[in-house]
C-alpha cells in the first residue's frame, strides 16, 4: 500500500478522490487506466456513467484500489456520482 485510503468528502465524484488520493492528473490516471483524460472528466463530472471493459476494471484494481487499501465491496454502485455518506 503507497497511500492511505482517502477520507472521503460528500458531493464529490467518488472516482475524482480516489485519483486525487494518489496525486494524479486527470490524464496521468487515464494512463494507468487504459481510458483518456476527456473519459475520466466525463466520469468525474457525471457527464457520462463509468464503465471498464474488463482490461480497465484489472488495472483500476491493481493501479487505484490496491494501492489505497480498498476493497471492491467498499465501492459506492456509482463511482462518477458525487458521495454520499452511508447512514
Amino acid at each position: 500500500m503507497i497511500n492511505e485510503k482517502p477520507n472521503f468528502v460528500e458531493g464529490v465524484s467518488f472516482l475524482r478522490q480516489l485519483r486525487e488520493a494518489l496525486n494524479l492528473t486527470r490524464e496521468q490516471f487515464a494512463v494507468k487506466i487504459g481510458t483518456t483524460g476527456s473519459t475520466v472528466y466525463r466520469w468525474e463530472t457525471g457527464r457520462h456513467p463509468v464503465s471498464f471493459n474488463s482490461r480497465q476494471w484489472k488495472s483500476f484494481h491493481k493501479e487505484v484500489l490496491e494501492p489505497l487499501g480498498i476493497n471492491v465491496y467498499d465501492l459506492p454502485d456509482d463511482l462518477g456520482a458525487p458521495y454520499k455518506m452511508s447512514a
